[in-house]
């Protein structure tokens, strides 16, 4: 699960497990030859267009169409084998290993970005849980509580033999042991941008999936687009049945197909949007300065864990924001697009810095504000959290992943 390259000392799998798309989950896939590949709907189809960042830039840069990288080709169809089997949320499957041997997998949102899953995997002597990487948050657990799938679970009718578990901020620090919940985080963020003058021009600095709730909490809140770049557009796209993303419709519209299928027709405008004037709010490619932000003074968003940890996979404008201890205490979590990390050398990105550093913004009342907001908005467990899913299984045993 979530590991694709070779391991000479270990037995060859009879199948696989993806979890989600970012990048510590897919070693090895870029030139795997194993047995199927099984994820969500959603997972499969991002990773079939995920692209390589130099020709992302180098397309909206010069301007020109270039033909796409696709670093994942090689698991789709047109070359001759479709490795990756999508199978639905909520859906007991029966997969046969060889002719002696079968077991059933259940998929579940594991409420961390777009596709992420849970596998619950069942044999006639064993049932597993692998969470891959998991937000607990109370929300979300009780709607696992509530599943009938898992009832037999979660009422202690059955017993996990073990929980492949999350334990990215389970450390003895003592600020991994509660995090705000993403809607706390959302109502932050809301009331952050609700200070700054009614034209101020925002940046969401972050180049990796899980925080479309706040692209969408954005722009109902100030009845808005999102400018995002043709590349992440389509992406998006690509999930934007919602039988596919639950939030694929909000983000790329409501529509219905054609019919001859080939077509969708809109019902409803989606919250993002490509022109980059339309809108200043904006969370296109972060090596590109667009029209909407050109000579202007941005205010960049960026998420945070809580106000001491960083995020991994979030984007921020220079080294040193905060203390790095935290960042090297996560999980390495690089966002599949292959460039994560910003300095203050990144292309058309440290000339925007040193403009709002040098003007400060003022609120209505005065007030100086920062260029940049930090919002609490994390994607995986607290400590408290990791506990609680534990404590609501209660397995034979935890394996700490």
């Amino acid at each position: 699960v979530d590991y694709f390259k070779e391991q000479p000392k270990t037995l060859p799998p009879k199948a696989c497990f993806l979890s989600h798309v970012h990048s510590d989950h897919l070693q090895g896939l870029e030139n795997y030859i194993g047995p199927v590949v099984y994820c969500s709907p959603a997972t499969k189809r991002l990773l079939l267009r995920l692209e390589k960042k130099s020709a992302r830039l180098a397309r909206l840069c010069n301007e020109v169409e270039i033909e796409p990288q696709r670093m994942y080709r090689n698991l789709g169809p047109e070359n001759g084998r479709d490795v990756l089997r999508a199978i639905p949320y909520n859906t007991p499957t029966v997969i046969d290993l060889d002719p002696c041997q079968k077991i059933t997998v259940t998929l579940f949102d594991a409420n961390h970005c777009p596709g992420s899953t849970m596998f619950l995997i069942e044999s006639d002597r064993k049932a597993i849980l692998y969470t891959g990487d998991v937000r607990a948050e109370n929300r979300w657990l009780e709607g696992l509580r509530q599943n009938p799938i898992l009832i037999a679970y979660t009422r202690g009718w059955k017993k996990l033999d073990c929980i492949y578990l999350d334990t990215t901020f389970c450390g003895p620090c003592s600020s991994y042991a509660i995090f705000p919940s993403k809607a706390e985080g959302t109502d932050l963020l809301i009331d952050a941008v609700s200070k700054y003058p009614a034209d101020t021009v925002f940046h969401f600095n972050a180049w990796t999936y899980g925080y479309e709730d706040l692209w969408i909490a954005l722009a109902s809140a100030f009845n808005t687009k999102i400018h995002v770049d043709k590349y992440r557009y389509d992406i998006f796209q690509s999930i934007g049945n919602a039988a596919v993303y639950d939030y694929g419709p909000c983000l790329t519209g409501y529509g219905i197909a054609s019919i001859d299928n080939r077509d969708k027709i809109v019902l409803s405008e989606g919250c993002l949007a490509l022109d980059p004037t339309c809108t200043r709010f904006h969370s296109c490619e972060r090596g590109y300065v667009c029209d909407g932000r050109r000579s202007r003074q941005v205010v960049y968003i960026h998420p945070s864990v809580s106000s001491q940890i960083r995020e991994p996979g979030a984007g921020y404008p220079r080294d040193g924001l905060d203390d790095k201890s935290s960042e090297q205490s996560a999980k390495q979590e690089v966002n599949t697009e292959d460039d994560n990390a910003i300095g203050p050398d990144t292309p058309g990105l440290s000339d925007s810095l040193e403009i709002i550093t040098e003007h400060p913004i003022l609120s209505t009342t005065g007030e100086k504000l920062p260029s940049f907001i930090e919002v609490p908005y994390s994607r995986h467990s607290s400590y408290t959290e990791c506990c609680n899913l534990v404590a609501l299984f209660q397995p034979m045993e935890v394996f700490p992943c």
